[in-house]
């Protein structure tokens, strides 16, 4: 894409620099300039210490200045950076080492057909016949051929070719090329992400309907089938695994609410005899991707983790529901039978 830059924020006539740019009269005569008068003379060129010149048109990314000062300083470099029609243009001094560091860079000048000069007012012209031209008021001409030592410059009514040496105009504007930016198609959102992860876990679940089947090697193994499903949709790589996570520790506990693992069920009462004692405690976690899967609060404060073969050894056994036979009749016994109690109107048989 190309864009018309010029210096001059407060331009009275914008379109008249696009008629410029688009017109193509090539019937218009070349005018021979042989002298120019009223020009103010050149500023002495300072030595060679950095290849800046004033009027030098820059650029930073896509912002563009010009050089409107140069001086032996330790900040040589001036720039004033093109403005918006709401804002004054901003004005920067810069050291050698600030130009590289920024990555400020010099547009290519007098190049043809993409470079817009202007020609002072006040200044007459002398052409090869011998006639005069006075121009009382600036203006702008499109730079249209450039040789080694001539420029040929185009007005919409006049086209005049006059060597470098003579040319007593500034360069004014000058089209530039900006790159295109492509539109990447967006990402999933996050929450079409988690109905996505959602959806593929509960269509898991029909298949896999025990907590205990839901192992690590397993849970990698769905993840591989998401990513298959979601192969050629755009997403955060990041947000998945995110995504992924929660969703699945809301999977893991869902499961050990409604079902439980060997028995056991999140929230459910369980009971040890210990040396003649009996114990009871509380299931308060279950988490499938420990090798310690079962977390116990015992009565007496203490939370432990308990892996299957662990809680049987020590006879750890989850309490069934008390039954009601009757308003007056009601039981409770272990997994294993080793507990029972019965209640039988106010009294109490164990």
């Amino acid at each position: 894409m190309s864009q018309l830059f010029h210096l001059d924020i407060a331009i009275g006539n914008p379109d008249q620099l696009l008629k410029l740019l688009e017109s193509e009269n090539p019937a218009l005569e070349v005018r021979e300039v042989i002298a120019v008068f009223g020009a103010s003379l050149r500023q002495p060129e300072l030595p060679e210490l950095h290849q800046f010149k004033l009027g030098d048109i820059v650029t930073q990314g896509q912002c563009y200045g010009v050089v409107t000062a140069l001086s032996e300083t330790d900040r040589p470099i001036t720039i004033t950076w093109d403005g918006n029609s709401d804002s004054q243009p901003d004005v920067f001094a810069y050291t050698l080492d600030e130009i590289r560091f920024f990555g400020i860079a010099i547009i290519p000048q007098l190049v043809p057909l993409k470079t817009i000069v202007e020609l002072p007012a006040n200044i007459t012209i002398q052409l090869a016949n011998t006639k005069f031209v006075k121009f009382h008021q600036p203006n702008t001409f499109l730079v249209e051929e450039v040789s080694e030592h001539h420029l040929v410059i185009r007005s919409l009514e006049e086209r005049y070719r006059l060597t470098k040496e003579l040319f007593p105009g500034k360069l004014f504007a000058c089209i530039v090329d900006i790159p295109i930016s492509v539109q990447l198609p967006s990402n999933l959102s996050l929450i079409v992400l988690k109905t996505k992860v959602k959806l593929h876990l509960e269509m898991a679940k029909t298949v896999n309907e025990n907590l205990s089947c839901l192992t690590t090697m397993k849970k990698q193994h769905l993840f591989e089938g998401l990513v298959s499903q979601l192969a050629g949709e755009h997403y955060d790589i990041e947000e998945l695994n995110e995504v992924w996570s929660a969703v699945w520790a809301e999977q893991i506990a869902s499961f050990a609410k409604e079902q439980g693992l060997y028995n056991f069920k999140l929230g459910e009462r369980v009971f040890r005899q210990r040396e003649g004692l009996e114990i009871w405690g509380t299931i308060v976690g279950l988490n499938v991707e420990l090798t310690r899967p079962f977390q116990i609060e015992w009565e007496q404060g203490e939370v432990q983790n308990y892996s299957l073969i662990e809680l049987k050894c020590l006879g750890i056994t989850p309490l069934k529901p008390v039954i009601k036979l009757s308003p007056n009749v009601a039981y409770q016994i272990s997994e294993d039978g080793c507990y029972f109690k019965a209640w039988i109107g106010l009294y109490l048989i164990t």
